[in-house]
């Protein structure tokens, strides 16, 4: 079996793109990778409603999610310029709406019935900034960056998005220059210095995040990364356990403290999370189910552990952990029959 710290290094590049589209300062409209993309759910109907200031004047970019009885989100959106937004295919049942601008809230419960189902919220207005940042748990900090350093920094999400680093690096560093505390802008440059494996510059850029901004969440989540590629996995989990304390429904957080204690050799509670991180994070993240058989396969839960393995390769078929998956899920397989002899 690969050690704990092999299977850590062959997913490290990975983690860093995934961090790199999932954090909150990305677009979940653009695309498939984005963990709040608005994918469709199972067949059924559909929720649509509006989002309107207490002056029936329509707030756009406003973060709307659909939950279910649990509080897990199932799906999410933006509100368009006219203040609307729709969830296709949901399933019939009880559901709540939530729409998150700044530091406002507001939840509607609302029931499925197989049709189209409309909602109304209300809110006291917006001064939500226009940076792409959203989620819930915006701080009051991102409220003093200039409008100038917002630009940039879209600028640079953007570039990285199309995969266009050098040009992330540019932008990231001219709103830096205008804003140097501007913690979202570096914590996305930390995010890049991972893709190129130096971790140490990475934990520079995330120590001013946190300082700067000790309520961002996104930034102890990177610093978690951070420092399990350097197996530093105490404070790994120090930082991450911090970051979800702000944000418990950032499924990230429970992805790399999955990491951090099968590291340490802890599998039990390592598959806590990574299950934690499964109910949470949108199906098209197949590398938890890489991390969960080796976390089954270590606890000789074999069975499990080939149908983890079976579940990534289905949805992951080239990815480039492939080759890896594939020796695990023959090391299952052989186990496993031995115990049926």
């Amino acid at each position: 079996m690969a050690s704990p710290r092999k299977i850590l290094l062959v997913i490290a590049v990975f983690l860093c793109n995934v961090l790199a589209v999932a954090q909150r300062g990305m677009d979940p409209s653009r695309g498939p990778q984005s963990p709040f993309s608005s994918s469709r759910m199972r067949e059924g109907g559909s929720i649509t409603g509006t989002v309107q200031d207490i002056h029936a004047n329509p707030l756009k970019d406003v973060l709307v999610e659909l939950t279910n009885v649990n509080g897990v989100v199932l799906n999410s959106t933006y509100t368009s310029v006219s203040g609307n937004f729709e969830f296709f295919n949901v399933s019939q049942g009880s559901y709540t709406v939530r729409a998150t601008a700044g530091m406002q809230q507001i939840s509607e419960h609302v029931e499925s019935n197989g049709f189209t189902n409309t909602v109304a919220i209300r809110m006291d207005g917006t001064d939500k900034p226009e940076d792409g940042v959203n989620g819930n748990a915006i701080s009051v900090a991102q409220y003093k960056v200039p409008g100038k350093a917002r630009e940039e920094y879209r600028k640079a999400r953007d570039a990285m998005e199309k995969g266009k680093d050098e040009d992330a690096r540019k932008h990231l560093a001219k709103s830096l220059e205008i804003y140097p505390k501007y913690a979202d802008a570096l914590t996305l440059r930390a995010v890049l210095a991972l893709n190129q494996h130096d971790a140490p510059a990475a934990l520079a850029d995330l120590d001013q995040a946190v300082k700067a901004d000790s309520n961002f969440a996104m930034a102890y989540m990177v610093m978690g990364s951070a420092l399990n590629m350097q197996g530093k996995f105490d404070e790994a989990l120090r930082a991450l356990e911090r970051g979800e304390a702000i944000a418990p429904d950032y499924w990230q957080g429970h992805f790399e403290m999955g990491k951090s204690f099968i590291a340490k050799g802890d599998y039990q509670t390592a598959l806590g999370h990574l299950q934690r991180a499964e109910a949470m994070a949108p199906k098209q993240y197949p590398l938890i189910y890489l991390l969960q058989a080796h976390a089954l396969l270590a606890l000789k839960q074999y069975p499990q552990a080939m149908t983890a393995l079976q579940s990534y390769l289905q949805k992951e078929p080239a990815g480039p952990n492939r080759q890896e998956a594939q020796k695990m899920l023959e090391k299952a397989q052989a186990f496993a029959g031995q115990n049926n002899h």
